[in-house]
């Protein structure tokens, strides 16, 4: 792979914080654009790097506060900008989709080549890392953070109105292939979920089988755009002896910013992701 030590694109990252070791940048071309990805080199390797799906409206440094203590304990990571999320990303591809991003994802994954076998998806990064790992038979551990599951069709569908439109229907998430891949997934999988994700959406006063959305609960604002039965879904999905749950209190879906504004929680964190991808 092509790697340079600078970015230009630095101004336009959501958070320009100096990295505890090494970082190179890749440079993909695609038909009529480029996206970038950043790769984090731990300088006493345990592990071949990992490879990290970001979530909506997100870029490479959304999650410095996992992939930097990461890092710093031996293990490396290769996160691409996809189109359609940040600034850094753009102008990206035109009408955007995931589908788009699943291809973007697959051609920075070619880079770490069959040693890595390390997949995280953050929020929306869940449905896409679940389709790569689909594709990629060296993948054997997968790390959901707060995962999105999608429709089929949704897949194909632009970022914006038609989007939206095809994931907001009751239950729709409920058709997707992803839940057939991991039944037979011969891998672990470890899900990351914070308390107030995934609220059941009738106790809140919405729909079966949609989000509970923003909720005030105590005086706190909280955040839950996946449906309760997704994570039910996924729980159910992967055979007991091969996934593993961490629940973060007194979070809801913003587990990044979570990570940031509370660095013990994030070191936690951090070494229980470590310890599952040693294992």
């Amino acid at each position: 792979m092509d790697l340079t030590p600078n970015s230009p694109q630095r101004a336009l990252w959501q958070f320009d914080e100096p990295a505890p070791g090494i970082e190179h940048f890749i440079d993909e071309h695609f038909d009529s654009y480029h996206q970038q990805a950043r790769l984090l080199v731990a300088n006493d390797e345990r592990v071949a790097p990992v490879f990290v799906v970001g979530g909506a409206r997100s870029d490479f440094t959304r999650l410095n506060p996992l992939l930097y203590r990461l890092q710093q304990q031996g293990i490396g990571s290769l996160t691409g900008n996809l189109s359609g999320h940040s600034r850094a990303s753009e102008p990206g591809a035109v009408d955007a989709s995931l589908n788009t991003n699943l291809a973007e994802a697959l051609r920075f994954h070619q880079h770490l080549g069959s040693r890595s076998d390390t997949v995280i998806g953050h929020s929306l990064g869940g449905a896409i890392a679940l389709k790569l790992a689909a594709q990629r038979p060296n993948v054997r551990k997968l790390v959901l953070i707060c995962p999105a599951v999608y429709p089929d069709a949704a897949h194909s569908a632009p970022f914006g109105p038609a989007f939206t439109a095809a994931i907001r229907q009751p239950f729709a998430f409920l058709d997707c292939d992803s839940y057939a891949f991991l039944r037979q997934f011969q891998g672990r999988v470890l899900l990351v979920i914070g308390e107030y994700d995934g609220l059941n959406s009738r106790v809140h006063g919405q729909g079966p089988g949609t989000s509970a959305g923003v909720r005030r609960m105590a005086g706190v604002e909280r955040y839950s755009p996946i449906p309760e039965e997704v994570t039910h879904a996924l729980l159910r999905s992967v055979p007991a002896p091969h996934v593993e749950c961490l629940m973060l209190t007194d979070c809801d879906h913003g587990i990044a910013a979570h990570l940031r504004d509370r660095p013990e929680v994030a070191d936690q964190v951090a070494e229980a992701v470590a310890a599952f991808i040693l294992q």
